[in-house]
């Protein structure tokens, strides 16, 4: 085993392919350079290593190529990425912030085979339309856990959002921002689709590397069922789609139009100026109409993860994993 902690966090990073910043985020906050002298401080180390990351911690402990434990426990959709290397790392670093996240959220329900109309109805109940920090209530009430990584396990993000299952349990992990919530509200409505209609094996995950509403090409039938559960859950309506008029709208114009007539039909104003969008691909207008729409414009990812701090049970948690899911939420 290695005796410096240096020469170690170099060799993990080059031989996983994990970004810095996850490893750092994994780095026990206890760990110092007199720590660095001591061989039970070291192996302390990797087994603190292991345990946030995903890794065998048996591969950590002598030159072996660290090993992740959840490697092939997962559904890719629309992976381009290399397949050996990206994801294993993915997947286990997933994986192991899932198991974090329900550790420390001990109520739940199951939401398999909760139709989006059901779920659409009971929003609607007290709302004019179902936003993202509506949906928000909805996952944590349930007891499925969601937050944003601001830490990703590869320097290069190219993930959309992933959905993972333990045991009985869910959790949902969002990695595309945006400063408008219409947008993210989608990706996390789909991510319930996919829970809901049961297309995550027990200790499996399902990764969506690209954003499910802007493919066009190669969408399989899990994906397809998750799109028309989002837009039922929505929208009220699987099949919702917008007929362009004219020479379409402008941003002012479609802005005005979508704060008009979203709520008159139970749909967030940013949803309908998004379903123009995908109709149209105007979407240089669309995110220009964003602005007009949203007036206090705020990044989506400080808002879920302050809902989850606030949720989160810390004290089921102990220093070591709560201080790494701290890191992976930014600080929150």
């Amino acid at each position: 085993m290695p005796n410096n902690a240096q020469q170690f966090k170099v060799r993990l990073a080059q031989a996983t392919g994990l970004s810095d910043s996850a490893i750092n985020a994994a780095w026990p906050e206890w760990w110092s350079d007199a720590a660095d002298a001591s061989p039970s401080a070291q192996a302390e180390l990797r087994f603190s290593i292991a345990r946030n990351l995903g890794l065998d911690p048996r591969s950590l402990l002598d030159d072996q190529a660290p090993r992740f434990v959840w490697n092939e426990a997962a559904k890719y959709k629309n992976f381009t990425g290399d397949q050996e290397r990206d994801r294993p790392a993915i997947t286990s670093f997933g994986a192991s912030v899932s198991r974090t996240l329900v550790r420390a959220v001990p109520q739940h329900y199951s939401l398999v085979g909760v139709p989006a109309f059901t779920i659409r109805q009971s929003i609607l109940a007290n709302k004019s339309f179902i936003s993202f920090v509506d949906l928000l209530g909805l996952v944590w009430g349930m007891g499925i856990p969601t937050i944003h990584l601001k830490v990703y396990p590869l320097s290069a993000k190219r993930m959309c959002a992933m959905a993972v299952r333990i045991g009985e349990r869910a959790a949902i992990l969002l990695a595309k921002d945006s400063q408008y919530p219409a947008s993210i509200a989608f990706h996390l409505a789909h991510e319930i689709g996919h829970i809901a209609l049961g297309h995550i094996d027990e200790g499996s995950a399902l990764i969506d590397m690209e954003d499910p509403a802007e493919q066009t090409e190669n969408i399989d039938d899990e994906e397809l069922a998750a799109d028309r559960y989002a837009l039922e859950l929505l929208t009220g309506d699987p099949n919702f789609t917008i007929e362009k008029q004219g020479q379409g709208r402008n941003a002012r114009q479609l802005a005005n139009e979508a704060l008009q007539t979203g709520p008159a039909h139970g749909i967030e104003p940013g949803t309908l100026a998004l379903c123009y969008g995908h109709v149209t691909k105007e979407w240089a207008t669309v995110q220009a109409a964003m602005a007009h729409i949203y007036t206090n414009a705020k990044p989506a990812w400080s808002e879920t993860n302050k809902v989850a701090a606030r949720e989160i049970s810390w004290e089921l948690l102990s220093d070591e994993r709560a201080s790494f899911l701290h890191a992976v939420m930014g600080g929150i």
